[in-house]
């Protein structure tokens, strides 16, 4: 989506109108990953239930759902935008979407991401990848904040931080598709 963390909705649909094609492929892009999550979610059961780490793969299934959501409110936004339609009368929509049922949607981004990091815990625990692996999280507040005294754009820290989530989750994936590296 352009314009990571702007909530003004009359910017939205300003940045959207100027992007339409690239939020609509995002989104499928958005949703596709969210399908290839989920098909993981059971071989993540199987390997993580003995050791008790079923926390991790829960909390990863309701961060799929909320990937999958919020997918669904950026085609929404490309649909506001097409051509005919009265972006005026879209306003109080996408202003109440992104305010009060934007709070839907909070609790199942908050579970992917302790997700994340509770798997990246996990793994680093059954050996499966070494301690660097959660270290990526920590950076993730670091690289706000100095991004933000640095006078970096909030779009370039969200994608910074988005890569770094990403890195870790490929890291585990590709430990765990190497039979020889899991214990």
């Amino acid at each position: 989506m352009p314009g990571v963390g702007v909530t003004d909705a009359a910017e939205i649909l300003r940045l959207v109108s100027a992007q339409r094609e690239q939020v609509l492929a995002s989104s499928i892009l958005q949703l596709a990953s969210a399908a290839l999550f989920a098909l993981t979610i059971p071989g993540l059961v199987v390997r993580l239930h003995a050791f008790k780490e079923r926390w991790a793969v829960a909390l990863l299934a309701m961060g799929a759902c909320g990937d999958a959501a919020d997918a669904i409110y950026h085609q929404l936004a490309y649909e506001m935008t097409r051509p005919g339609v009265d972006q005026a009368a879209m306003l109080p929509v996408m202003q109440r979407m992104q305010s009060v049922d934007l709070l839907y949607l909070l609790p199942l981004i908050l579970a992917f991401l302790l997700g994340c990091v509770s798997l990246a815990l996990a793994s680093m625990r059954l050996g499966i990848v070494t301690k660097w692996n959660p270290l990526l999280y920590l950076m993730i507040p670091l690289i706000g904040l100095a991004g933000r005294f640095s006078g970096v754009t909030s779009r370039v820290i969200g994608l910074t931080c988005l890569g770094l989530l990403g890195l870790s989750l490929a890291w585990i994936g590709a430990a765990l598709s190497n039979p020889r590296e899991v214990p």
